[in-house]
């Protein structure tokens, strides 16, 4: 079931327009960037769980951080930026939400890099 979860999330986050799968940390990282090149989310797992990193907004990561699969991302929580265990449905489809709206969110202004 984890790697089914995992491979769900790699669709979804391949069908946003020029996303790119990466592995900058290495075999079972995912990184997922966007047209832009800023990463949107990363997605691991083990036997027991997939995790997926996340942008999101200052007022939705304190809302999200309520629910008992959210924790704050390593070493990225103080960006706003939390961290998902998906062990059943439920929370494969709130995770989902948020990729989409990490994604807004980086997509929202071009990176640095390409506004030169």
């Amino acid at each position: 079931m984890v790697e089914a979860f995992a491979e769900a999330l790699r669709s979804f986050a391949l069908a946003f327009p020029d996303a790119r799968e990466e592995f900058a940390f290495g075999p079972g990282h995912a990184v997922y960037k966007a047209a832009n090149g800023k990463l949107f989310a990363i997605v691991s797992g083990d036997d027991a769980a997939t995790y997926v990193t996340l942008k999101l907004t200052p007022d939705e990561a304190e809302e999200a951080l309520t629910l008992p699969f959210v924790l704050p991302a390593p070493y990225l929580g103080r960006h706003h930026w939390v961290r998902t265990t998906i062990i059943d449905d439920a929370e494969l489809e709130m995770t989902f939400q948020w990729v989409s709206r990490s994604h807004e969110l980086v997509t929202l202004r071009p990176a640095r890099k390409l506004r030169q």
